[in-house]
């Protein structure tokens, strides 16, 4: 298995530097279809800027027929999955591109992670 983390600003630039850093990595690796990754990644950064605190940590790991990526910071509430209303509704999106999500506690604050296949998500393509 290969990793790599980064910690991001706590700021607006962080999602993009956290797509950038995305699409970099899964590129080096070999996975061409990163724009999934890159979409679920902004979504869970942006959600630590907009409901949580503390700095974003976004991990990558290779799990050979797919990703998994996790996103820290230093809250204890875990995300809210809408499913209606006007915005917020993110973590649907998570959700539907993913073949696995949850969290989990670290230190105090948590880890929201999910799966994504190594192949781009036919509801997105």
């Amino acid at each position: 298995m290969t990793r790599t983390e980064v910690r991001l600003p706590e700021n607006h630039r962080s999602a993009a530097m956290a797509r950038e850093f995305t699409r970099e990595t899964l590129t080096r690796w070999g996975h061409h279809s990163w724009q999934d990754a890159a979409q679920v990644v902004s979504e869970l950064v942006s959600n630590v800027l907009l409901h949580a605190h503390g700095q974003p940590v976004l991990r990558l790991t290779d799990v050979g027929d797919g990703v998994r990526v996790e996103v820290a910071d230093d809250s204890p509430q875990p995300p809210t999955v809408r499913r209606s209303g006007p915005g917020g509704l993110g973590m649907q999106l998570v959700e539907r591109m993913s073949t696995a999500w949850g969290v989990s506690k670290r230190g105090r604050g948590k880890v929201v992670w999910c799966d994504l296949p190594a192949a781009p998500n036919p509801l997105t393509a």
